[in-house]
């Protein structure tokens, strides 16, 4: 999923989760909707598929079992009676039970939603601080994901650049990876990466960033990394926020194992001995 910082304004009128919560005074009254839609639903909609699945077994005699019309005719105006008020009651229950839990589930949605994006907002928010602030031990800067600026072209080991550094912050202690912004900080887009996906969104993107990973680094870092987008001077920036590995994260180059680790500004290799020596330390 990408987010795009972007100023939206949102028209009267609009029902979203946030509003919707600020909308009932008590959260009881949610609940209390959902229970009493549930019950509803328990004797319109649950017990006459009850009466189906009896039916259903009924028909297994032929001689003797009436049609599916019939039979649901004869039952259903049974609820009204007084004297058949108790299963009336025991589906209103059934569908009452029902309905709390998806009253449970969707506010607890609701609240997700609400953390994750402020959470979004504050992440793409960062960009353009991380920017101005220049590379440091947790920040690093890209021209591109896989457009080489200077031969105008697609180059694909510049893919491997970025696996780099991604692989110095897993063995570090992560990090932000800020692509389509020169060595400076200003803000080169994404554009001429964008051009080279068979899909040309930020979506598409994302996802060449996780192959990327998958494939140069382990499938099971992914799950370490996530991308969020901003518009900096009307152009583009992508950050990977890179989280540390639980494992040695190596590189492969010409049918060999490299470990990389950031440290200061840049990303270093380190030698047999030092990677041993750092692993065991780090991971043992």
């Amino acid at each position: 999923m990408v987010f795009v910082l972007e100023k939206a304004l949102i028209p009267t009128g609009v029902f979203t989760g946030q509003s919707f919560m600020a909308l009932s005074p008590f959260k009881l009254s949610f609940v209390a909707t959902y229970v009493l839609v549930g019950a509803l639903v328990g004797i319109l909609v649950i017990h006459p598929l009850n009466l189906i699945v009896v039916w259903w077994e009924l028909s297994r005699v032929p001689e003797t079992a009436p049609t599916l019309l019939e039979f649901l005719s004869a039952r259903l105006w049974l609820v009204l009676l007084p004297r058949h008020l108790d299963i009336a009651v025991a589906f209103a229950l059934l569908g009452a039970v029902v309905g709390l839990a998806f009253a449970i589930f969707t506010r607890n949605y609701l609240r997700t939603s609400e953390a994750y994006r402020s959470l979004r907002e504050e992440q793409t928010a960062l960009i353009p601080d991380l920017m101005q602030q220049g590379e440091t031990r947790r920040v690093e800067f890209k021209s591109s994901l896989r457009w080489d600026l200077k031969e105008n072209r697609v180059n694909r080991s510049l893919e491997k650049v970025i696996a780099k550094t991604l692989a110095g912050f897993f063995n570090a202690d992560g990090g932000h990876l800020l692509i389509g912004v020169d060595d400076d900080g200003r803000p080169l887009g994404l554009d001429r990466d964008l051009s080279t996906l068979k899909t040309p969104d930020l979506d598409s993107f994302e996802r060449t960033v996780n192959d990327i990973v998958s494939k140069t680094l382990g499938g099971d870092l992914c799950p370490y990394i996530h991308t969020v987008f901003a518009r900096v001077e009307d152009k583009d920036v992508a950050m990977i926020i890179v989280r540390p590995a639980p494992r040695a994260v190596y590189l492969e180059e010409n049918s060999a194992s490299v470990f990389y680790l950031r440290s200061g500004n840049s990303t270093r290799k380190l030698d047999v001995r030092e990677a041993v020596n750092y692993a065991n330390e780090r991971w043992s």
